[in-house]
């Protein structure tokens, strides 16, 4: 963000910032590489020339895009007919297309991150939240030809609505890839007399199995983790199943044991 504002100063009327930069600054899950004040910034222009300094990677495109604008979102009108989107005064691509031109810059499960926030409801900026798949999809197809765009393609198959955090994606990916049956996400779930239970991560309810993923703020804050407690022995009593999780049971050895464990309980 510093490095971006840095920027502003010289940026002309039809520059914009884009691709990955534009992600971060929307506030969506992005490679910690790409938060690295070292890493260049992505910059688009419409018009004239584009930027060239050190630490800017500069792109064309034909126009500045279409867009719907809410109200948390900052509106500059450069030229009649067209809005110019600003996130804390930087002027940025829409969500939805800087997430098709990442294509090239990032991985699928990075794209998958991105577009389940995209598509969920976390984000703190409006137009970066509650996206819906058919404008993802559209934007793929209107991408057609640009670099990346298979990848892009590929990671939309796999965008879900209703995650709450890059790591549920993580495991969601996890155990799908590993030819279990996908599950549903935070769904509110009840027990046999309409008692509410609570929101699991992933559940499978054929089987009452729920999986939840718990970050460190789990433990850190005590009012969470007595809640967690509570909730854990009420699925408990209606018959659930509470497969818990954390950031290391998402790779190597762990991974594995995680999804036999999975596996046993689906059986």
């Amino acid at each position: 963000m510093q490095s971006a504002r840095s920027l502003r100063p010289v940026m002309l009327e039809d520059w914009r910032f884009s691709h990955v930069t534009a992600l971060g600054l929307w506030g969506l899950p992005v490679p910690w590489r790409v938060r690295d004040a070292r890493e260049p910034l992505h910059v688009t222009s419409t018009g004239g020339r584009g930027p060239r300094r050190p630490g800017v990677v500069a792109h064309r495109a034909r126009s500045a895009p279409d867009v719907e604008v809410t109200t948390d979102v900052g509106v500059a009108r450069p030229e009649p007919g067209r809005l110019r989107l600003l996130v804390d005064g930087l002027p940025v691509d829409d969500p939805v297309t800087a997430w098709v031109e990442s294509g090239s810059l990032l991985t699928v499960d990075d794209l998958v991150r991105a577009g389940d926030a995209i598509v969920g409801s976390w984000s703190e900026h409006g137009m970066a939240r509650e996206r819906t798949l058919d404008e993802l999809e559209r934007a793929v197809r209107s991408a057609r030809g640009r670099r990346g765009v298979s990848r892009v393609r590929e990671a939309s198959a796999l965008v879900r609505p209703g995650v709450e955090s890059p790591k549920e994606t993580e495991l969601r990916l996890l155990l799908t890839r590993a030819g279990l049956p996908e599950p549903e996400v935070n769904v509110r779930t009840y027990d046999g007399s309409g008692r509410y239970l609570g929101k699991p991560d992933l559940r499978y309810p054929w089987c009452k199995v729920a999986v939840e993923y718990e970050g460190d703020e789990h433990r850190r804050d005590p009012w969470r983790f007595r809640t967690d407690i509570l909730r854990r022995e009420r699925f408990a009593d209606a018959g659930w199943r509470t497969i818990r999780s954390t950031d290391d049971d998402l790779h190597g050895r762990r991974a594995d044991e995680l999804v036999a464990r999975v596996r046993r309980c689906l059986a």
